[in-house]
């Protein structure tokens, strides 16, 4: 279920500055001119006779020079914000996860602009860091589940995720194999057609397009997941791409394992800090289906649930409804969590991504993680041999009858490339 953080204002307010600027830059030589005056004679003598005097074609190359001073003067006030941004940046990349957080979250936080990687050998020497069990990664928590101030959202999150989760307790009373087949296809039309392929692929990527009728109902499975509407989802995944294992990342296992799969959903604050600003979901908020379904989103799901009662009373909703919503969405989340402390990298992405097999067997594909950090707009993610991808078999099928087009993916020179700069990185 998808949430999001909030971006912040800029740096320096250069329209105003410059106008001064340009206005003193402008009215100087009359000052100068006036001030030079004193007498008729004096006034023959003015550099302003001269000037007008001089040659058109004198006049043409003087205020182009001016025109050209003017523009490298404020090309100089332009730049001088960037170059302060860039050695802040420089500075932040030699510390750990923990220093970076506590550096960048003492201000206005720049969710639009990426961070540097922090130093994992700086970040597993930090008081108080502890290792993700069976893993190299070393966390330290920046939030509290409890004890701190708890908005209306983590209020409501909280409440349906034991809801949720508790009605999963109901399965052994409700055991029937007709329930059982229907979770298993709910389980498919939600988690792979829904999420991996439609909000993740295809929304949050573009790796692939399809007709817009069934974009709309690929997206509609996703809705049923009941884990955000379709905008919603897509911009905080891309903040997750943009800003992947750094402070600024919604779920990063550098705050530990707890919060990588499933803590930051309950901190709505903490995670809109980071991903609140919905600007990069552009291509989605101009279509009204999305805008619909965001507006709509609750109705969706309470029409979901009211469907699984008529058409089979408890069971339905135990097996069809809670339970497959909890198992799809810890297998989400273990993409979150467990894809990026356990597993394994085949290319350079300076971030904590794996491939792991378990994680890719239950999530369509989705596990071959690293596979897919190094190449985000990939419509595939088992991209060696081995490597089994459902949700590619599902997208292959489109293409094959002719609904699935513009298919992106890395050529071999580019697997290549990243191969062997993850080799010299680790020699």
């Amino acid at each position: 279920m998808a949430l999001a953080g909030q971006a912040s204002q800029s740096l320096v307010d250069l329209p105003c500055c410059s106008h001064r600027v340009t206005a003193r830059r402008v009215f100087a030589p009359f000052r100068c001119s006036l001030r030079a005056i004193r007498s008729p004679d004096e006034l023959n003598a003015s550099p302003l006779i001269p000037r007008w005097r001089s040659t058109r074609r004198e006049r043409v190359r003087t205020n182009v020079l001016s025109a050209a001073d003017h523009r490298t003067q404020a090309g100089a006030v332009l730049e001088r914000p960037d170059v302060q941004r860039n050695a802040e940046l420089e500075r932040l990349a030699d510390l750990s996860y923990s220093a970076q957080y506590d550096r960048l979250f003492q201000k206005d936080l720049d969710t639009k602009t990426p961070v540097p990687k922090p130093s994992k050998d700086a970040q597993s020497s930090e008081s108080g860091a502890k290792k993700v069990l069976l893993s190299d990664v070393y966390a330290t928590a920046k939030t509290k589940l409890f004890g701190r101030p708890w908005n209306a959202q983590d209020y409501s999150y909280t409440i349906f995720m034991t809801v949720v989760h508790g009605l999963c307790l109901l399965a052994p009373a409700t055991f029937s194999w007709p329930m059982v087949g229907l979770f298993f296809v709910s389980y498919f039309i939600t988690g792979c057609l829904g999420i991996t392929l439609s909000f993740h692929r295809q929304l949050s990527h573009k790796s692939f397009r399809t007709p817009k009728w069934l974009e709309y109902a690929l997206a509609y499975c996703g809705v049923l997941a009941v884990q955000g509407d379709p905008i919603e989802w897509a911009s905080s995944h891309r903040y997750h791409h943009l800003h992947t294992d750094t402070p600024l990342d919604p779920h990063s296992p550098y705050e530990g394992f707890w919060w990588s799969h499933m803590g930051w959903l309950l901190n709505n604050g903490a995670t809109l800090e980071r991903v609140g600003s919905r600007g990069n979901t552009g291509d989605l908020d101009e279509q009204p289906f999305y805008r619909f379904i965001q507006k709509t989103y609750i109705w969706h799901i309470v029409a979901m649930f009211v469907a699984l009662y008529a058409f089979g009373g408890l069971p339905a909703v135990v097996w069809g409804g809670a339970l497959r919503a909890v198992w799809v969405y810890h297998i989400t989340w273990f993409v979150n969590s467990a894809s990026h402390c356990w597993g394994y990298q085949t290319y350079k992405t300076g971030d904590l991504s794996r491939n792991n097999w378990w994680v890719a067997v239950l999530a369509f594909g989705e596990g071959w993680h690293n596979n897919h950090h190094a190449f985000e707009y990939s419509a595939r993610h088992g991209l060696d041999k081995g490597q089994f991808d459902m949700t590619w078999q599902v997208i292959a099928f489109f293409k094959a009858l002719g609904l699935a087009s513009h298919i992106k993916g890395p050529s071999e020179k580019q697997m290549k490339k990243k191969r062997e700069a993850l080799q010299v990185e680790l020699a």
